[in-house]
């Protein structure tokens, strides 16, 4: 089996790449660096439930059809160790997602984070 193509050095391509298939994957920059701070920020790994969707898996998925994850900026994330407050919470410590968008799903179990320019953005979903 090869080894993962890294794209930092916690995040695989695997991890980023929308999960339908069609293997595509637009992932900006200021997220994966965000993603780096934020898993340095909390001392444990973070697990990328979703972050670039195409269009046809956003929608299959119920994704708003102006989805941050269809520009390659969010993420879905949690950590084993940390509750989803205390993982939004560590997410607001991160300029770029105190800039940004931050959602609690605590009934779904992660947060998601983005790095988009006309936040921030807070909610509970």
């Amino acid at each position: 089996m090869s080894e993962p193509q890294m794209l930092s050095p916690h995040f695989a391509r695997s991890e980023m790449q929308c999960h339908c298939g069609c293997n595509k994957c637009i992932v900006c920059v200021d997220l994966l660096d965000a993603l780096e701070d934020l898993r340095e920020r909390v001392g444990w790994p973070l697990v990328v439930n979703s972050a670039y969707r195409c269009p046809e898996h956003n929608a299959a998925v119920g994704g708003k059809p102006k989805s941050k994850h269809l520009e390659g900026i969010a993420a879905d994330v949690c950590c084993r160790n940390l509750s989803v407050d205390d993982l939004a919470r560590a997410a607001e410590t991160i300029p770029a997602f105190r800039r940004g968008g931050i959602g609690k799903y605590p009934k779904k179990g992660f947060v998601h984070v983005d790095v988009r320019r006309n936040g921030p953005a807070r909610w509970v979903g």
